[in-house]
C-alpha cells in the first residue's frame, strides 16, 4: 500500500505545474529617452511630445503617460487587456523610428514591455 501511494505521489507531482503563481503579463510598453542636453521643457516640447503622438495610433493604446526631467523622458503606454503585446511592441518601435529623424540626434531611446521582473521599479 505504502509503494502504491509512493509511486501515485511520484506521479501527481510530474504532472502538477511547476508554477504556483499564473504567469503575468502586463499590457504596457515603457519607453524611456535619455542622453540630450535638454532641460525638462525642451524635453517636452522636442523629444516627448512627437513621440506620444506617434505611439498614440498604434493599435489598442488606451492611454500614455510620460514625465520628462532634464536630459530624459519617460514613457509608459497602456494597451488593451487582449492585445498582443509583441505585435504591439513592434508596432511601437516602428513608429519611434518613423519619427527618429525629427528628434535629437544624440537621443538613446530604449522601449521594452513590462514584465514582472521590472515590477514595481519602472512603473508610473
Amino acid at each position: 500500500m505504502v509503494g502504491l501511494l509512493s509511486v501515485a505521489g511520484i506521479y501527481a507531482a510530474l504532472r502538477l505545474p511547476s508554477a504556483i503563481y499564473p504567469e503575468l503579463a502586463f499590457p504596457r510598453i515603457l519607453l524611456v529617452a535619455e542622453g540630450s542636453a535638454l532641460d525638462a521643457r525642451q524635453m517636452v516640447f522636442s523629444v516627448t511630445r512627437p513621440i506620444e503622438e506617434a505611439i498614440s495610433i498604434v493599435p489598442g493604446v488606451i492611454r500614455v503617460r510620460s514625465r520628462s526631467i532634464r536630459g530624459g523622458s519617460e514613457i509608459a503606454i497602456t494597451f488593451a487587456d487582449n492585445a498582443d503585446m509583441i505585435y504591439a511592441l513592434q508596432q511601437t518601435q516602428a513608429r519611434v523610428n518613423q519619427v527618429r529623424g525629427q528628434l535629437p540626434a544624440d537621443l538613446n531611446i530604449d522601449v521594452e514591455r513590462m514584465t514582472p521582473s521590472l515590477f514595481p521599479d519602472r512603473l508610473l
